[in-house]
């Protein structure tokens, strides 16, 4: 990724989290959300395995990017910093992958509601903003 889609996609994060911040009456905790940015990612994963394979694009691919990528810069606003999000996700990604799948897919389809409510505050510049990031995450998740 170059340098200026990654300052993008930061700025990006940064305006839809100062978006959600001022509606949201608490930000959830970093382990949380930790916890639903690895869901997320698994079943982002999912869907980009089988747009390789093959198969149609998942309609509801674009939405869990977008639900990670604005729960993502809810905890970077409130202070989380980099390694510590890595580390918090490492961890998650661990717990999620333990999960029976019936508590995998109720934590995918809850974490997904409240990403797409940050989104849904956001105003219209910045959901499109998250909404391009999203899109080219997918573009590079899905290229051969």
């Amino acid at each position: 990724m170059s340098m200026s889609r990654v300052a993008t996609a930061r700025a990006a994060i940064a305006v839809l989290a100062c978006a959600a911040f001022g509606v949201l009456a608490a930000p959830a905790s970093a382990p949380h959300a930790a916890a639903c940015v690895a869901a997320l990612k698994a079943q982002e994963a999912g869907f980009a395995e089988s747009v390789k394979a093959g198969e149609p694009m998942p309609a509801d691919f674009l939405r869990v990017v977008r639900s990670g990528i604005a729960i993502i810069g809810s905890q970077y606003l409130a202070g989380l910093r980099e390694a510590e999000a890595r580390e918090l996700l490492r961890a998650a990604e661990g717990d999620f992958q333990a999960l029976p799948p019936a508590q995998a897919s109720e934590r995918q389809d809850r974490c997904l509601r409240e990403g797409e409510s940050i989104f849904g505050h956001a105003s219209p510049l910045e959901q499109n903003l998250i909404t391009t990031a999203a899109q080219r995450r997918i573009k590079r998740l899905t290229s051969p």
